[in-house]
């Protein structure tokens, strides 16, 4: 085999990215979730701030993602680890929603 036969057969595995490529995405997306958790944490202590108030709806958000993210690895990798990070994702983005609703029921009585 020579040098673009070894080239393209990798592209065919990797589906047209090269290594250098999956990289850049994967930084990317740990940036992405870093940035969302300081994005959640400063809406968070504003609303307590100036209202007074817990905001609880931005956390269901940045949860679901982190769980869903981590169901997507468990599913393609099968690490057990990738599957405690879904459990405890999913526990904290039910529990963020469970607080929104009762506020929301608090709100109309």
């Amino acid at each position: 085999m020579n040098r673009d036969e070894i080239l393209e057969k990798s592209r065919k595995e990797n589906k047209n990215r090269d290594y250098a490529e999956l990289e850049v995405a994967y930084q990317a997306g740990n940036i992405a979730w870093r940035v969302g958790a300081t994005v959640c944490c400063v809406i968070s202590v504003i609303s307590h701030w100036m209202i007074n108030i817990m905001l609880y709806s931005p956390w269901i958000i940045y949860f679901s993602m982190l769980g869903t993210n981590y169901l997507v690895q468990y599913i393609k990798v099968k690490r057990k680890t990738d599957l405690f990070l879904v459990v405890v994702h999913y526990t904290m983005g039910s529990l963020a929603f469970v607080f929104f609703i009762i506020r929301l029921l608090e709100g109309i009585q």
